[in-house]
């Protein structure tokens, strides 16, 4: 029973360093002022702080009770490169998504920013989201927590159980919030939940078919700065790269959204299976 053992560990290492990291940032606006920027570093700092110590200390034990430890590990820096994989994916499908809303007259590009006004944020946004969001949870989760999963059972079953416990982290940390009375960080709704849960199962098999974490941990940080900075950059209050109209804007910006998340799957889908036909040819 083992690996029940470190699931649990792995999910409530999560869940707990969430709620603490969430908790930290409000309480350096309580006790001293700080601003948002701060906030959120402080938010990154305890997050990472926590979870990827523990998750590479909880590896160890991984490679024993498997009794395999690969020479290079899905987490190495030597498939760092994958990195951007995942980053020019995420803009290659979102683009795509603005095209075809753009041919549509769904959504109609007004006004292209500045540099000036937006890479500033932009950058603190990415260290904020890369240390607090993107690594931790892909280290966790798409790592850690699929790993012990296929060490018990098939693949596709392992990749649905890690996209169910990826939404029961979201909403354990929300319930966590609320009883301590936080704001949550998201608004649980069944839209939000199929679109997380989407979004996991995209994240997984990106690191599938590259064999590298970086690849996911890439694409969950360009989307997340995708949606901030270019789809609904008010609902962050960020400045914006891109302002754009549209006779249905916010259709336009699903679509985008959605090319983004089912795009990435059916992509990762296709090259999973054009793989799996050469080496059964071969």
């Amino acid at each position: 029973m083992k690996w029940i053992k470190l699931l649990l560990i792995g999910w409530l290492t999560l869940v707990v360093s969430l709620s603490l990291a969430s908790l930290s940032g409000e309480i350096s606006a309580q006790l001293f002022d700080a601003s948002r920027d701060f906030q959120n570093f402080i938010k990154g700092l305890v997050m990472s702080g926590l979870v990827v110590p523990i998750v590479l200390y909880l590896y160890q034990h991984v490679y024993r009770m498997t009794g395999n430890k690969p020479s290079t590990p899905v987490y190495s820096w030597k498939r760092l490169y994958h990195f951007f994989t995942g980053v020019f994916l995420a803009i290659a499908l979102a683009s795509l998504g603005i095209i075809i809303a753009g041919y549509q007259g769904w959504l109609i590009i007004e006004d292209w920013h500045a540099p000036n006004q937006w890479y500033g944020p932009l950058l603190i946004n990415i260290t904020f989201a890369f240390f607090y969001e993107a690594l931790p949870e892909e280290l966790g989760l798409r790592g850690l927590l699929y790993d012990v999963l296929r060490y018990r059972f098939a693949t596709w079953l392992s990749v649905l159980l890690q996209t169910l416990l990826f939404v029961l982290v979201t909403i354990a940390v929300a319930l966590i919030q609320a009883l301590v009375g936080l704001t949550p960080g998201v608004s649980i709704n069944i839209g939000y939940i199929i679109l997380i849960l989407c979004f996991g199962l995209c994240l997984q098999l990106l690191r599938l078919w590259t064999g590298s974490l970086w690849t996911s941990i890439g694409f969950h940080l360009a989307y997340l700065e995708i949606m901030r900075f270019a789809i609904s950059p008010q609902q962050y209050g960020v400045s914006p790269i891109i302002t754009y109209d549209g006779s249905m804007p916010e259709l336009g910006a699903l679509i985008c959204v959605i090319m983004m998340v089912i795009g990435g799957i059916i992509v990762s889908l296709a090259i999973l299976g054009a793989k799996r036909f050469i080496q059964k040819s071969t």
